[in-house]
């Protein structure tokens, strides 16, 4: 199995979560493997979406597949989303045990480089925040959950500055998804992707013709 895809949400915001889910589907997309609920331990939500992160990262770092997709529950997905993710070849240069991070929405921060071949930025970690939607080997997962308190900032902070210690920080260009217009749990500012289009289409896939290079460290 390539994939296995996690989602996290809370019980009042079903009908969000639920148009997510739909929309995930329409383009193709295997049923999700599990949605981790917020179960309302926390006195702000804040601090409860930092514990529904841990959780999703610690089930995340169980899976027995290749990759972890983890998603936010308020997506817009572009037609081709299944086809682009499953032929971004840098995805092909992750060998077994190997880091990887990825995030497929980028809100316009600040990155190190571009890779137009591998359609890909190189994200300064420093400054990355935005998890809407986040490709990791379980490896990396278990290293994030491992070292979570070793790092400060909110989840979509603190694990690419966790990561970074093991892996480049990649954004996939054009962004494959959007962050729907719906209210923050916990008041934050609202956001879209920089590069989102609905309707792009990657070309025929293309390989990389070199050794791993996506990930700086093997994880076991």
């Amino acid at each position: 199995m390539r994939f296995a895809t996690f989602v996290m949400s809370c019980a009042e915001r079903r009908a969000t979560l639920d148009a997510t889910l739909a929309g995930l589907s329409a383009c193709g997309w295997p049923p999700v493997d599990e949605v981790i609920l917020d179960d309302g331990v926390g006195a702000r939500p804040i601090d409860r979406i930092h514990r529904t992160w841990r959780r999703l990262v610690k089930r995340a770092s169980l899976a027995q597949s290749e990759f972890v997709l983890l998603l936010e529950d308020d997506l817009v997905f572009g037609r081709w989303f299944t086809e682009n993710l499953s032929s971004w070849s840098l995805l092909d240069s992750v060998g077994p045990g190997m880091a990887f991070y990825a995030a497929l929405y980028n809100a316009g921060r600040p990155y190190l480089m571009r890779r137009p071949a591998e359609r890909c930025l190189v994200a300064d970690a420093r400054f990355v925040w935005g998890s809407q939607a986040l490709v990791m080997t379980p490896c990396t997962a278990r290293y994030l959950d491992e070292n979570w308190d070793t790092a400060e900032g909110n989840p979509d902070q603190r694990m690419p500055l966790i990561a970074a210690r093991v892996t480049p920080i990649y954004y996939h260009v054009p962004s494959l998804v959007n962050h729907a217009r719906v209210p923050t749990t916990w008041g934050g500012m609202d956001h879209v992707a920089t590069d989102f289009d609905a309707e792009w289409r990657a070309a025929a896939p293309t390989r990389v013709d070199q050794q791993p290079s996506a990930a700086s460290a093997g994880l076991r």
